[in-house]
Order: C-alpha cells, then structure tokens, then sequence
C-alpha cells in the first residue's frame, strides 16, 4: 500500500506545482462493496479547484492606462543650473538641503512622455494577458475545460459534467467552489475512481480503488484527508508555508460498508460488525486528527 501511496504523490506533484487541484471540500461519502463484485458508491458535497494563483487565471481585469496619475519633474544642479527632465515623480531631498547637489520641481509631463509611458503600460498588460491566456488553456486542459477563477467557464463546465451518468446534481456557487451529488452503482472490474472528469489530462482522484491479483481490492483516497495528508503535505511543502493555503476546509465521513474480509484499514475504531457487513468510518477535518488519508484493503470472493 505504501508504494502506491507515494506513487500517486509522485503523480500529483506536477498538479501542484501547477498551482491548481481539484480537491473536496465539506462531503458525505460512501462506497458498498459485496463478495459478488457489485458496488454502490455516493459522493453528496463540495469540489473546489484549489488555485494558488490568486483565485485562478481566467477573467483577469487589466488595470487601464490613466495619464492623469503620471508624475513628472526637473532635476535641477544646484551648482551649474543644469537642468534634467524626469518622467517619474522623485521623493528625494528637500528644496531647503543646502547641501543636496540638486534640487527638484514638479512639472506637467509632455505628449511624448505620456505616449511612451502609455506605450509602456499597454505593452506590459500585453504580456500579461498573454501569460495568463497560456496558463488559462493549460488549466483547461488539465481539469477537462474548467478554468479556476473564470465565473463563467466554471459554470458552463458545472452544465457540461452534468451531462454524465452518476452527476445528478453539479452547481457552480461561486469561488471555484461546486456543490455536487453523485451516485452509481455497477459490478467492479479492474478500478474505479472519482471523480473522473471527460478529457482531463491529469486527475486527482478524491477515491481509488485498484483490484490486486489475489481477489483483494486496495482503496486509496489521496484528495480525502485534512491538512495531515497527501494534499495538506504537499501544499505546505511546495509552497514553501507552514500555513495552509487559501482554501474551503476538507471535512466530512467516508464510509465503507462490505460484507467481504476486511484485510487492512486505517481508521481510528476499525470497524464494526452489522450482521454480514464490516463498517469502517473516516473522519476528516481539519483538525488534522487523522494524519493521513483513509486507506484499506478488503478482499472479496469474487
């Protein structure tokens, strides 16, 4: 379990350093496995894109160019009287320094130094919208079309994904944060993850759970935990803080309900016996109390 555990850091590592995940925010949880293969799954809560680029890269305002707040002066040599123009305000010595080798006078700027300056500020915003266009498309890319901080694109994604099986209810409120339910049931094959988001290039998945050779299925939760786990590591890390980042917190139950072997699992209690059925229970908050991220392996008979 260990080695899956840092492969899927080593695989999430590139989102981070990307500025953005997708990650739960307050939930309700739950996945029923049975001996016969068939599964039901529940996801009812928050998805947040977490941005650590001021909120996100889409929908950036650009501050216009205002000639009215240019500040302009002379630069005079208090020796030789000559005189220097100076396209930017300059809080230097005062007029009464006698010492100072000049002095200065506040002056209106010229056509020309308003054209260059203007030129200038329209050059850098340029540049700018630019950047944030490339980052834009990368971040489309990579969550399937959603662009953090982009109101309308997120809303427009919210429409789209609600299109697909299971999504039975997906609303944007704002914030790159999403109000969500999900819900399927199925036989399972090989592995199961969620959320799968149609042409991600790269996901963070909230559950997975990989089918071993021996009938045993291992259950990994990498987006699911507090600041004590895989997110809340890396975030700190590779942001170099001690502090969290700006974020709605990651709490709620995951709950798995099995009448199959319970091999491992890592919550507080263990679990619970219901007739046939073993019942395990994560508590995620950000007390960070759990120190990692729920994980078990159960084995089924089939």
């Amino acid at each position: 379990m260990r080695d899956i555990f840092k492969l899927l850091t080593a695989l999430c590592v590139p989102l981070l350093l990307s500025g953005c995940l997708l990650i739960p925010g307050k939930f309700d949880s739950k996945m029923m496995l049975k001996n016969d293969g068939q599964y039901n799954f529940f996801y009812n809560g928050q998805m947040q894109i977490f941005s650590g680029d001021d909120k996100g890269f889409g929908g950036q305002s650009y501050t216009p160019f205002d000639p009215d707040s240019l500040k302009c002066a002379s630069q005079i040599d208090n020796e030789t009287g000559e005189v220097t123009l100076l396209d930017t305000e300059y809080y230097g010595s005062s007029d009464d320094d006698s010492d100072a080798p000049y002095r200065y006078e506040e002056r209106e700027c010229s056509k020309e130094e308003i054209a260059a300056k203007r030129t200038e500020h329209e050059d850098r915003n340029a540049q700018r919208k630019k950047k944030d266009d490339e980052k834009a498309a990368m971040m489309g890319s990579m969550f399937g079309g959603a662009i953090p901080g982009d109101d309308e694109n997120l809303k427009k994604f919210a429409e789209q994904l609600s299109k697909y099986d299971g999504w039975n209810k997906v609303e944007y409120v704002g914030n790159n944060m999403f109000e969500v339910e999900y819900a399927i049931s199925g036989r399972f094959d090989q592995t199961f993850t969620f959320p799968s988001i149609p042409s991600a290039t790269m996901q963070f998945p909230f559950i997975q759970i990989i089918r071993r050779k021996g009938k045993e299925l291992e259950i990994l939760t990498p987006a699911m935990a507090g600041p004590g786990g895989l997110f809340g590591a890396m975030a700190m890390k590779e942001m170099g803080s001690k502090e969290m980042p700006d974020m709605s917190p990651i709490e709620g139950t995951f709950v798995i309900e099995t009448d199959g072997e319970v091999l491992t699992n890592n919550s507080a209690d263990g679990y619970v016996s219901d007739g046939a059925n073993k019942i395990i229970t994560w508590k995620v908050d950000a007390s960070g109390a759990l120190g990692e991220s729920p994980r078990a392996i159960i084995k089924l008979s089939q």
